[in-house]
């Protein structure tokens, strides 16, 4: 879904639109209007934090230097520090910065917490409702972790194997299904196949079911 958004992807039938546009035919138009921050968060390693900061600033007219360095004081991070010796939570700020700064349109977030520690999915989570909540923007967000979802989310779409399993306003899919949480005796490194289970999230021996 979201490589169809940003373009990435031509629809093998149907067809996308962003804003309207087709995503694959004008990307320059579509893509100018999105903030986008994914998982494997690719920043040059080489540059540091100010010499990013400015590279991007080049990059979007709407950039908005003021709130680059509101977000950058929220996040700690140091102007002089490179981007190759920031931790993965740092890189994830310092990315998030970068996809917030220039106030995109739509904000498009690629399991963005994933395997980062509570205190920086903290932060990124409170920096997106800030956005959601000041700012009235869009934002497609992505994430096994069904925490974050019902933090930042109003409508919920799940997909399973490529197909959408289920599509719905949050406080209605909460009414209508549940979330059952299972300790197994030992550890499975997949889950058992359950009829009317939509969906199952977890490692180890604890696994979460959306049934």
């Amino acid at each position: 879904l979201i490589k169809h958004v940003l373009g990435l992807l031509r629809p093998e039938s149907g067809s996308v639109r962003v804003f309207g546009l087709d995503p694959v035919a004008e990307p320059v138009a579509v893509l100018s209007r999105i903030g986008y921050l994914s998982e494997d968060n690719d920043l040059p390693g080489w540059m540091t934090v100010d010499e990013l900061i400015r590279y991007s600033r080049a990059l979007y007219p709407g950039w908005d230097d003021a709130y680059a360095e509101e977000l950058r004081q929220t996040f700690a991070l140091d102007p002089a520090a490179r981007i190759k010796t920031l931790s993965k939570g740092q890189k994830a700020r310092a990315g998030l910065l970068v996809a917030l700064a220039y106030r995109p349109e739509l904000l498009v977030l690629d399991e963005p917490s994933s395997g980062l520690d509570p205190i920086v999915r903290r932060d990124i989570l409170g920096a997106v409702i800030r956005t959601i909540a000041h700012e009235g923007r869009t934002v497609l967000f992505s994430s096994h972790l069904l925490d974050e979802v019902e933090q930042v989310a109003d409508h919920v779409t799940m997909i399973s194997h490529g197909k959408v399993a289920l599509s719905a306003p949050l406080d209605a899919m909460k009414q209508s299904h549940r979330c059952v949480t299972v300790r197994f005796p030992e550890s499975r490194p997949r889950p058992p196949a359950v009829a009317g289970v939509l969906r199952w999230d977890g490692a180890g021996q604890d696994w979460t079911a959306v049934c």
